[in-house]
């Protein structure tokens, strides 16, 4: 149900969008955004798998079962806490986990923690270029035995959790139990109905489709993150169900209002309340040191001054 808050913010919008001229302020942004997204494009992206990568744990030969692809960005020369939490409960879980830091650093520099590397199923620091897609099909593009995958799971860092155990195991018996051939967490019905990217599952019949090789082997390390959500996240549901595979969202929307769609970020507190074990990074930097996010999000999760 629309609270009021949602009910007037969507009064408002469609109010500015009926009027009749567009405010020069929306146009200039318009005009860069478009005109970087046609120079990325067009002259200056390369392909993902021309980025600098350095294996220091190669894929483990014949991987097999639920495999996961685990994107963090790595300013610093160790993984985040809360990643290393996060892989740690895919591990318990079953799932193979095969890890890709984005980094500036030089291979070098980074350490990792010997017993999580153990248990990790490949790892590798990349070159910081192309943001999590890129990365994503830098690393598929190691890996030849894909049919032995029974799932493929592409995450990201952008997320924190689980923020309760019993949450997350229940969201694993919801992924593995969808008929669908790509299951998502959310969607987002701006500026097309997306299912979004920090979470996804790829079935067997999404693995097997020659639609998804063919985005994985075209994908390009694109320069901004606005250039990476507007061609790949916010149409890749499109292009995936034009070609016959059906997406899923397990947590549908909470509200019908197309200008304020993202529920991780203007629903967060009531997604968390009906199971959602997750929390986007940057509520936790907007919200830090509220009462309600203490109440939500397990103390160790939280933001720290270190």
């Amino acid at each position: 149900m629309a609270t009021f808050t949602d009910a007037f913010r969507a009064w408002r919008r469609n109010a500015k969008a009926a009027l009749p001229y567009v405010r020069r302020r929306e146009h200039r942004i318009l005009q860069r955004r478009y005109s970087e997204l046609i120079d990325g494009l067009g002259w200056t992206a390369p392909l993902a798998t021309q980025a600098r990568l350095q294996a220091i744990k190669p894929v483990t030969p014949g991987l097999a079962g639920e495999v996961c692809f685990f994107v963090s960005h790595a300013p610093a020369p160790r993984l985040k806490a809360h990643v290393k939490t996060h892989i740690q409960h895919l591990l318990r879980a079953g799932v193979k986990v095969v890890l890709v830091l984005n980094t500036d650093r030089a291979p070098e520099q980074m350490v990792m923690d010997a017993e999580l590397l153990n248990q990790l199923s490949g790892a590798f620091v990349r070159e910081n270029v192309g943001f999590d897609f890129a990365a994503w099909a830098h690393l598929y593009s190691l890996c030849e035995a894909t049919q032995r995958w029974t799932r493929l799971f592409l995450v990201n860092d952008s997320i924190v959790g689980p923020l309760n155990p019993a949450h997350f195991d229940r969201l694993m018996e919801r992924v593995r139990g969808s008929s669908a051939d790509v299951v998502g967490l959310t969607e987002n019905q701006s500026p097309l109905r997306h299912v979004q990217s920090f979470f996804l599952v790829l079935n067997p019949s999404a693995l097997q489709s020659a639609v998804l090789r063919r985005v994985f082997q075209r994908m390009l390390s694109l320069p901004t993150k606005g250039q990476v959500i507007d061609v790949y996240e916010t149409r890749l549901t499109h292009v995936l169900t034009q070609h016959g595979l059906r997406c899923e969202a397990l947590f549908p929307p909470l509200s019908d209002d197309p200008h304020s769609a993202n529920d991780t970020s203007f629903r967060w507190a009531q997604l968390i309340r009906a199971g959602f074990p997750y929390i986007k990074t940057s509520i936790l930097d907007k919200f830090a040191g509220s009462a309600q996010l203490k109440a939500l999000v397990p103390a160790e999760l939280l933001p720290t001054n270190d």
